[in-house]
């Protein structure tokens, strides 16, 4: 079974930088910093990180639940959000309000303001989104009550975890029947939301409604399927690296031998954090997303 999401690895160019970002004004802490194995990038198909510096940080709560940045080249024509794969890491938190305030005028770019999402079935759901130094899109959350027919978290601490990630494709009929064949989950009902972030990056009238779904992950975790816009491409990104941007989603599996799917390198165990010993493996989803699954 498809577990929690364990860690969001984001590509960057310079990690000094993400380290003194992250933790003087999200209060992440290091838990790791080291080199990229030559095993672990070809575990990735990515075999140009390998020797590249790589750090891992634990956000203020102490949850099982990690960013891990990957030096890499910059890629000048990346945009945010204007390409498929991995768009947007979701994390829950105290109150997006003061967040917001606390954040304005440093190193993260508020891409959008705080507001109530715009679903028609709550209006109990608040959040704001920045741009890191990676051109990583964060989202910040936070729930004021139980939405009925979604499992989410209140937040523990002023920055608790990540709770949702984000993939956007050509195709949503595409992505849900990869989370169906290849994990088995269901997704929940199409909605249409007026998801702003997602018209800013276009250039679409303010309102106007993407279509999105979700698929339930044990934790409280979530996966949210994006149909983008036509005018999204493939992610441009250095031959034989990771793509830049948000790159990999490292998910729990209680069984890796129990999926019928291609792993770019067979799963072995990985000493490094946070696999701590545990065996891994990466595939290929169905928006050219790298998906890593980490045995429980």
């Amino acid at each position: 079974m498809l577990g929690a999401i364990q860690t969001v690895t984001v590509t960057a160019v310079d990690l000094d930088e993400i380290e003194e970002v992250y933790g003087g004004h999200l209060k992440y802490t290091r838990v790791e910093r080291t080199t990229v194995s030559e095993a672990l990038a070809a575990s990735w198909g990515a075999p140009g990180n390998a020797g590249r510096e790589m750090l891992v940080m634990q956000p203020p709560s102490g949850a099982d639940s990690y960013l891990r940045f990957v030096q890499g080249d910059d890629v000048p024509e990346f945009q945010t959000l204007r390409s498929y794969g991995w768009a947007s890491t979701e994390i829950v938190c105290e109150n997006v309000y003061q967040l917001a305030e606390e954040l304005a005028d440093g190193p993260f770019e508020v891409y959008q303001p705080p507001a109530v999402l715009g679903f028609d079935f709550t209006d109990a759901i608040h959040a704001f989104q920045v741009i890191g130094p990676a051109k990583e899109l964060l989202y910040f959350t936070h729930i004021d009550e139980p939405v009925p027919g979604l499992d989410l978290p209140m937040a523990t601490a002023r920055i608790d975890r990540t709770f949702v990630t984000i993939c956007g494709g050509p195709s949503l009929d595409a992505l849900e029947k990869f989370y169906k064949d290849v994990f088995g989950l269901d997704h929940g009902p199409r909605m249409d939301g007026n998801i702003r972030v997602i018209n800013k990056a276009y250039g679409r009238p303010a309102g106007t409604k993407t279509t999105i779904c979700t698929v339930d992950l044990p934790n409280q975790n979530l996966v949210e399927l994006d149909q983008f816009p036509d005018e999204a491409i493939i992610r441009p990104q250095h031959e034989g690296c990771l793509p830049p941007g948000m790159a990999i989603v490292t998910f729990y599996h209680d069984n890796l031998d129990d999926l019928d799917v291609t792993y770019l390198t067979p799963p072995a165990a990985r000493q490094e954090k946070p696999y701590n010993g545990r065996r891994a493996g990466t595939i290929i989803g169905a928006a050219g997303e790298l998906i890593e699954l980490v045995e429980m």
